[in-house]
């Protein structure tokens, strides 16, 4: 019951926080970045199964004085301890129809009970449009430091297609540590537009058969608090 009041908390927090302070581009369920920040607030939420595993996401976040704040937490199975997730993102030249955009984000995750010790990342996006944003690649690199481990150079590059309007399919490859790169092949569509999106997804390891793959579903809910 306890980690389910954090993330409740997180929510809160990030709530408040906007009201301190709904076009955007999609970044779920990519794991390349794009090279946007939210205009105001959102609410990313998604189930994932990998390794027979499955995770629990809910990580809000809101656009306060021009940086993307999230704060969010996992629950990712019976027997380990709640995930939680915190970064910030800005942007060093936002995106136009057209034209590129660049964004820079520093991140950290950890687990419940590590006294804060996890992983921290940072990660420089680009995001090339074409077509009126009817075609959007999506360029990243980054570094992962872990406290305990090797660090790691991270990249990866995405495609993002639009089928019709408010409907888009996307492919994309991604690295986050030493060994085979992942790919993965996703759909989502605005059901409400600039408000509401539904997405699902499935990737893998490259020559893995299946051993290391992976399928999502979620949602992003766009919102502000004035």
């Amino acid at each position: 019951m306890r980690n389910y009041c954090v993330v409740l908390i997180g929510v809160l927090v990030a709530v408040v926080a906007c009201l301190l302070g709904n076009n955007a581009h999609a970044a779920r369920p990519l794991v390349t970045d794009d090279a946007t920040i939210v205009d105001h607030c959102q609410v990313e939420s998604w189930w994932q199964r990998e390794n027979g595993e499955p995770a629990f996401w809910l990580l809000p976040a809101c656009n306060i004085a021009g940086v993307e704040w999230s704060l969010g937490a996992a629950k990712t199975g019976h027997s380990e301890p709640t995930q939680y997730a915190f970064s910030a993102k800005t942007e060093l030249k936002p995106l136009e129809p057209n034209h590129y955009g660049l964004t820079v984000e520093v991140g950290h995750e950890f687990f419940a009970g590590s006294s804060l010790a996890g992983d921290t990342h940072f990660n420089f996006a680009l995001t090339k449009s074409w077509f009126d944003d009817q075609l959007l690649i999506h360029v990243n690199a980054g570094r992962l430091l872990h406290p305990q481990a090797q660090d790691n150079w991270t990249s990866s590059m995405a495609a993002q297609w639009q089928l019709v309007q408010s409907q888009w399919v996307f492919a994309e490859l991604f690295r986050e540590a030493a060994g085979r790169s992942y790919y993965q092949l996703g759909y989502f569509i605005e059901v409400q537009p600039n408000r509401l999106q539904l997405d699902v997804s499935y990737g893998n390891k490259f020559h893995e058969k299946g051993r290391e793959s992976f399928v999502s579903a979620g949602f992003v809910y766009y919102f502000s608090v004035r």
